[in-house]
């Protein structure tokens, strides 16, 4: 467990993150990392002297398998789980969503297999589903721990999502912006590779969303954290 903004700690492995925001002895949950990783959530928890019953919800970026991965669990011990309205069709297994096939993935660059060793050790297969999904929409400011703005960034998904904390100045980019190339390569501020979008396009202009924010934080789905304003992480990706 890291402490990477102001109450605000990332988890995960070296490969993928989630997060824990703590206020008040309550807690929010960005994402849901692998499906074995619930125990990540739970120790993280305890160190802050919380249990899972002070997490009163986990807001999901997205519904792929690496960030969705304990919500069923979650989920069916009476945690509220949360997507966006684009997504949760997909969280709920009513929709498919896009995928990427391990035939598809460069497997002669042996990073590739260091990413897929750590997701199938964290127990990624398939996206679990969960049934009991709740919704929320793009603009609205969720009265939770944290009290995060949604906005809505499509393109690496229908529903993609990320969460903006103005008090602290932190933004949970997801998959949309992340700052590690997870099959190799550099690290900095960029774009998954191609495959990975549902609609790479889309999901390049939905960074102009990240422009206007005012940040200190902006912490990615995978890669390490970036200090400083989001709008200088968009214009370092490269185009």
């Amino acid at each position: 467990m890291q402490e990477v903004a102001p109450g605000t700690y990332r988890l995960g492995s070296k490969q993928h993150n989630f997060y824990l925001v703590a206020e008040g002895g309550k807690a929010t949950v960005i994402d849901a990392g692998c499906s074995k990783e619930i125990g990540k959530l739970d120790a993280a928890l305890a160190a802050l002297n919380m249990a899972r019953s002070d997490v009163e919800v986990i807001l999901l970026t997205h519904a792929h398998a690496d960030h969705i991965g304990f919500a069923a669990e979650a989920a069916d011990g009476g945690t509220a789980v949360k997507a966006h309205v684009d997504e949760a069709p997909i969280a709920r297994g009513e929709a498919r969503g896009h995928a990427v096939q391990v035939g598809d993935l460069p497997l002669w660059r042996p990073p590739v297999w260091g990413f897929l060793f750590a997701l199938l050790k964290a127990g990624v297969r398939t996206a679990p589903r969960v049934k009991s999904i709740e919704t929320f929409d793009d603009g609205e400011r969720l009265d939770i721990p944290g009290h995060p703005r949604v906005i809505h960034t499509p393109g690496h998904t229908p529903g993609h999502a990320v969460f903006y904390l103005e008090g602290p100045k932190t933004v949970f980019t997801g998959d949309g912006l992340v700052t590690m190339n997870v099959l190799g390569g550099r690290k900095g501020p960029q774009m998954l590779p191609p495959l990975f979008h549902t609609d790479e396009d889309l999901a390049r202009r939905s960074l102009v969303h990240l422009e206007s924010l005012d940040t200190k934080y902006v912490l990615p789905g995978h890669g390490s954290p970036w200090r400083g304003q989001a709008a200088d992480a968009v214009r370092a990706i490269p185009t």
